[in-house]
């Protein structure tokens, strides 16, 4: 029987989802899986904190300075071809995360994982948006959400049980190998079932804009992962002093770029419209709270209270089904609350870490922990989906695409950030208190005591992302995505 060409562009988006959507599972997994690993790959690859930290960060940096990019090249080339492309890179560093055989190794082979993802995800959200229409295209990104909540989780558990199964004394290599399967999917699949679309236009690619602003964030976060764990060596406050140029510079770049008529990776005149600087970072800091603390939470468990991998990611199991619990009545909650919503969501957000820092001090068996995770996922769960719609409505319709990047590239740096200052005080406090791995009573109190003081800044990120939430909510609307 011959089908209609609706059927066959029907047909055709639904393969293209199949295949797409295999990209975006293996993106998100792997900004979460790998924490469950982290004290294995110190001990196997005599990791000092700080390099420990950095195999974290440089997947986020490499992934936020390419992402504005990556759409752009999707545009040029087409974003078959750029998925593909980037699904290629991502197996490549998988493959060479997975055969790592030092610390510095595993970095560069992370940051090149970030940028086969970033040229991955923009193609993902573009073609689901051209491919489907109306009902089908919010099916579609229903299907995506679903996919990146099953990614999330299941990295913590996927990654647990792969290290406790040790296929063939592995350990924590398998959980960069479990991507080659899926890669390899993808890129056969890809090849023949995902729907080639591009856009004409004749905008250039910001190469230089996302080198300085990779290189002005790097001059951070580099100098302050590393000084504490060196004793501040002058290179590291030359770095610190070097930020300010180099940010600067990045600033004045992107605008001579706009003012010649091209599309920088970040607009500065857009930080100038009414309430989109306090949404961004408002969303800073909140993102930068969400990604530390699963750092923390994880040192703690292994390290300090002596649990395998796989004890301490079912910890994360709960959280995870408390996010889908939020996020399925966060519109429940916008149209009863209106700008209540996201201040209650906040809230219960910030009673979750309030009861890990509590937790952390009283030098607790961590089953108070459950409870916290929770909340922290409810809370979350809540936030999160109105989040982008308010920093969105504080723009014209014209620059939501750019907007919507750079929401995306302030996350990744956000997170980037958070784990920078998160591991600095949980390793410094740690580190000078003098615990010993063969006093599980003395370990414990150290690693409860770093823990606690370490969500102590996650706790007044989100106290400063809530007061800059009130201050933008008194202009928007929040339930305008709902209606």
């Amino acid at each position: 029987m011959k089908l209609t060409q609706k059927e066959r562009q029907w047909a055709g988006a639904n393969s293209s989802l199949a295949v797409l959507l295999a990209g975006n599972f293996v993106t998100i997994l792997d900004l979460f899986i790998v924490n469950v690993a982290l004290p294995n790959i110190q001990r196997d690859l005599h990791a000092s904190n700080a390099e420990l930290q950095m195999i974290m960060v440089a997947y986020s940096v490499s992934y936020g300075a390419m992402l504005l990019n990556g759409a752009r090249l999707g545009d040029f080339y087409g974003r078959r071809r750029m998925f593909l492309s980037g699904m290629a890179i991502f197996a490549l560093a998988s493959l060479l995360c997975g055969v790592a055989l030092s610390p510095w190794s595993l970095i560069a082979s992370r940051a090149l994982q970030g940028i086969g993802a970033a040229l991955m995800m923009p193609q993902v959200y573009a073609s689901l948006r051209l491919l489907f229409d109306g009902d089908e295209r919010r099916r579609a990104f229903a299907v995506m959400g679903a996919v990146q909540g099953i990614a999330g989780a299941a990295s913590q558990l996927l990654g647990g049980g792969l290290m406790a199964l040790d296929i063939g004394s592995l350990d924590w290599r398998l959980i960069f190998f479990v991507n080659l399967p899926i890669a390899a999917y993808a890129l056969i699949a890809g090849k023949w079932f995902i729907v080639e679309t591009r856009d004409a236009t004749s905008a250039r690619l910001d190469l230089m804009g996302a080198l300085l602003g990779a290189s002005a964030l790097t001059a951070i976060l580099l100098p302050a992962m590393v000084g504490q764990e060196q004793h501040w060596p002058w290179w590291t406050v030359l770095g610190l002093l070097l930020s300010v140029p180099l940010f600067a510079a990045f600033i004045a770049y992107e605008n001579r770029v706009r003012r010649r008529g091209g599309i920088p990776i970040i607009d500065p005149l857009l930080f100038k419209k009414n309430g989109v600087a306090l949404g961004m970072l408002a969303s800073f800091l909140f993102f930068s709270a969400i990604s530390s603390f699963s750092l923390s939470l994880t040192i703690f468990l292994q390290i300090g209270l002596g649990q395998s991998p796989l004890q301490a990611a079912m910890l994360f199991l709960p959280s995870t089904v408390a996010f889908f619990a939020g996020s399925v009545v966060s519109a429940w909650f916008a149209k009863r609350l209106q700008h209540g919503a996201p201040t209650f969501g906040m809230g219960v957000f910030s009673l979750g870490l309030l009861i890990a820092v509590i937790d952390g001090f009283v030098g607790g068996d961590g089953s108070a922990l459950t409870v916290s995770v929770i909340l922290q996922g409810f809370g979350q769960g809540i936030i999160i989906p109105l989040l982008l719609n308010m920093v969105l409505s504080t723009v014209a319709d014209t620059e939501a695409g750019m907007a919507s990047g750079v929401f995306s590239t302030i996350q990744t740096a956000g997170s980037a950030f958070g784990v920078t200052i998160v591991g600095m005080i949980l390793f410094g406090i740690s580190n000078g208190s003098g615990a010993e791995p063969d006093s599980a009573v003395r370990t414990a109190s150290a690693y409860g005591t770093a823990f606690a003081v370490a969500t102590l800044y996650n706790l007044v990120a989100v106290a400063l992302g809530l007061i800059l939430f009130r201050a933008l909510q008194k202009g928007t609307t929040i339930d305008h995505a709902y209606r």
